[in-house]
């Protein structure tokens, strides 16, 4: 039922979605150039979709506890495959360098992940961001445990740190910690409540620079409800639908509320600039 939920919601997507040749905002249009439109491939994604194919080989079991929505394909176990949960929980290559390329044209200095699983997203975020800061939330001390090791094979992974525990308790202390976040990519708990509560402990620690990425927006109808109350939550200023997450941003300089959905160019090749 989730997936069908999930391809009906990709056809209403589809239909309204922008490319950068109707998107007449100067951010907006420059956010979609540098990110949806820009075709440079990086030396890091070399690296670490090498790092993802050495995961989806990996026999090797280990310990799994679930706090959040679980996954549509495994379900909720004891232990699983590193492989499998490699091919159900990382972040896919287009989003992870639609991440990449969001992250270069914003240039956060203080990055907070929910939810780490085996480390492949905050590895292409802190590529994108050699001097950042960035804290990242892990639920399962196994996955924290294989992500460690994923982020010693990297030198510039030396600015991520990991925070084990339930995210109900772990959220709260690195907040203060961190002081203020710039960029916070909220992929661990894939339930209504449980988003709209992180997000609300996050409020406080936000500036007018401050995103924040929503992922999964169209997961379940819980995901789609919960994004939908974010976006027009009275301190958000602009809003991007792109379809496999959501972004939200706080921007004093945007008087009024502006909600956009937008999609690559190549996604709709008929619509161009006259």
């Amino acid at each position: 039922m989730a997936n069908i939920f999930a391809a009906r919601q990709f056809v209403s997507y589809f239909a309204k979605a922008r490319t950068v040749y109707n998107t007449h905002s100067p951010f907006l249009y420059e956010l979609t150039q540098q990110v949806l439109e820009d075709d440079r491939h990086y030396y890091a994604f070399d690296e670490l979709e090498a790092l993802r194919k050495k995961m989806l080989q990996v026999e090797t079991q280990m310990e799994f506890v679930d706090f959040g929505a679980g996954s549509r394909n495994l379900g909720k176990k004891n232990t699983r495959k590193i492989k499998d949960v490699a091919r159900t929980s990382l972040i896919s290559p287009l989003k992870a360098q639609w991440m990449f390329r969001l992250i270069n044209f914003l240039k956060p200095q203080n990055i907070l992940e929910i939810g780490t699983s085996l480390g492949l997203s905050a590895l292409y975020m802190q590529s994108a961001a050699l001097n950042a800061q960035l804290v990242t939330l892990e639920g399962n001390p196994d996955s924290a445990n294989i992500a460690r090791k994923n982020f010693s094979i990297f030198p510039y992974a030396k600015n991520i740190s990991i925070e084990i525990g339930k995210f109900e308790d772990t959220l709260q202390p690195t907040l203060k910690k961190m002081g203020q976040v710039d960029f916070v990519f909220m992929d661990g708990n894939h339930r209504q409540e449980p988003t709209l509560a992180y997000f609300e402990q996050i409020r406080p620690f936000l500036s007018e620079k401050s995103v924040i990425i929503l992922d999964d927006i169209y997961w379940s109808e819980g995901m789609t409800a919960a994004w939908n109350q974010l976006k027009n939550d009275p301190q958000v200023t602009v809003s991007v639908d792109m379809y496999h997450f959501g972004i939200l941003f706080f921007r004093k300089e945007n008087k009024e509320k502006e909600h956009h959905i937008l999609a690559p160019s190549k996604w709709k090749p008929w619509v161009r600039a006259w």
